[in-house]
């Protein structure tokens, strides 16, 4: 018998592959998604980060242009407001919390109202203050706030979103958890911080022996809400002490001194600047005439036909004196190249010169004017005050006058001709930094606090001259130097 088998039909298989392509799109679909959730993701941050550095920067920016306009010669400069005594940053302005005692430099844009002295308003607040001083001072605690670049020379275009900058003496603080300042000597004493250069330090004087430390606190905030603070602390670079009516900046000098019973050198100080004295520093004499080293003074001396001539209430007469341990810094090129540059970066761009110029404004007692020539000058009969400063030689004729600070540094090299009268109040150095004049084709080295080379002054002439030291035009003009950043910070807020 032959049995029957049945047989099994296999299943349909259509669709299948439509399943497959239908599952491996929604695959597809979602690493897509998941790409562009990603790559958003990306972009959000990025634009975060690039917002949050903008206001970063910003707020720097703010700062860095509060910090140039604090200097008496800025323009427009913050040195005439009230939070400042006397017209200058000289370490009487008041304590912060005192009457006057903070001063706000306001940056609106788009006519808003920015108003950080309204700690409990919403027009960008200082509430920072707050967490500084402990507390919100009361009664006329700010001065009237200063505008920003709009209009000057610091304007930004577009405008940077930095509010406000906020002023003040740092004072002597710990974080107790109560403040954010930073004590110098571990009390808290609350009193003024001064910089003598080197490190900080605090006194109870109302003015500071050395320059006074600033806080500089800026808030910026971006169109996106992004907000930084950034905080300096700053101090007004001081200007080396030129020891001497005349400094001889280098070994064996060439003094071609006047054989003039009308000429005349004194190392004691007058103390008068541009103010009459109003404002000066005790007096300090210096000798008539600084040499470097020894050997330096022997031939000073050597040179001089008339010693009664040089006179100061520090030596006896001649007043010529090693004056190297005074000169500190000033003893080598590399600090002398310093002084150079750092007078150069404090001048208006239309006060620096190149070889042989026509000075236009050689600067009043009203006005003083920092001048550097990178070259060689030849000068008329003139009348100036402030900083000259001659990298070449200085060649001078008829009757000078000057009140302020004379600097040929460089090939180191002046000379007088002819007769006339004129006066200097204040001080001059010559320093070469050369190690072959005449030619001046090898500068000395730096990098190795070298001693410069030999300075040269020639008197072709006699005739009425008196070379009178004077600090406080030397402290006044000072006053010109930039403030340099002793520490920089961000905030949390």
């Amino acid at each position: 018998m032959i049995g029957m088998q049945r047989k099994k039909t296999k299943a349909s298989e259509r669709g299948f592959a439509l399943v497959i392509a239908l599952l491996t799109l929604l695959l597809i679909s979602a690493i897509l998604m998941g790409m562009i959730v990603a790559s958003n993701s990306e972009t959000n941050i990025s634009a975060n980060f690039r917002d949050e550095q903008t206001a970063f920067f910003a707020a720097r920016a703010g700062i860095e242009e509060v910090r140039d306009r604090l200097r008496p010669s800025a323009v427009p400069t913050l040195a005439t407001s009230p939070f400042f005594t006397a017209g200058i940053p000289v370490g009487t302005t008041p304590l912060p919390g005192a009457t006057n005692g903070i001063l706000y430099v306001i940056n609106p844009t788009g006519g808003e109202t920015v108003a950080p002295w309204s700690t409990g308003g919403t027009n960008y607040p200082d509430d920072e203050l707050i967490k500084e001083l402990g507390a919100v001072p009361t009664g006329s605690w700010w001065v009237t706030p200063v505008p920003s670049s709009a209009g000057n020379a610091y304007a930004a275009t577009p405008a940077l979103p930095w509010k406000w900058v906020r002023v003040m003496i740092k004072p002597n603080k710990s974080d107790t958890g109560t403040t954010r300042i930073t004590s110098v000597d571990g009390t808290q004493n609350g009193n003024r911080v001064c910089f003598n250069g080197t490190h900080e330090y605090t006194t109870a004087l109302t003015s500071c022996p050395d320059k006074p430390v600033y806080e500089l606190t800026a808030l910026a905030v971006t169109k996106s809400g992004s907000r930084r603070i950034i905080q300096y602390e700053i101090s007004q670079s001081t200007f080396p002490t030129i020891p001497g009516a005349m400094v001889f900046d280098g070994p064996t000098p060439v003094y071609g001194a006047p054989n003039s019973n009308a000429f005349g050198v004194s190392g004691t100080d007058v103390a008068q600047g541009p103010n009459a004295g109003v404002g000066c520093p005790a007096p300090v004499n210096q000798p008539a005439v600084g040499g470097l080293g020894p050997a330096a003074v022997t031939t000073l001396v050597s040179d001089i036909p008339k010693p009664a001539k040089y006179t100061s209430g520090a030596t006896a007469t001649p007043a010529v004196a090693d004056v190297t341990t005074a000169l500190g810094p000033l003893a080598t090129v590399d600090g002398l190249t310093n002084l150079v540059n750092s007078i150069t970066a404090s001048a208006n761009p239309a006060n620096i010169y190149g070889n042989n110029p026509t000075i236009t404004n050689l600067g009043t007692s009203a006005n003083p004017v920092i001048n550097v020539v990178n070259g060689d000058l030849s000068m008329g009969p003139s009348t100036g005050a402030g900083i000259l400063v001659v990298t070449g030689n200085l060649t001078i004729s008829g009757n000078p006058s000057f009140n302020g600070i004379i600097l040929v540094i460089g090939k180191g090299s002046f000379t007088k001709n002819g007769g006339g009268n004129g006066t200097l109040n204040g001080a001059m150095m010559v320093a070469d930094l050369y190690s072959d004049p005449p030619t001046y084709s090898h500068p000395i080295p730096l990098g190795a606090n070298n001693p410069p080379g030999i300075p040269t002054m020639n008197w072709n002439g006699g005739g009425n001259f008196t070379g009178q030291y004077d600090s406080c035009w030397i402290n006044y003009m000072s006053q010109s130097l930039p403030f340099r950043t002793i520490s920089d910070r961000e905030l949390i807020y």
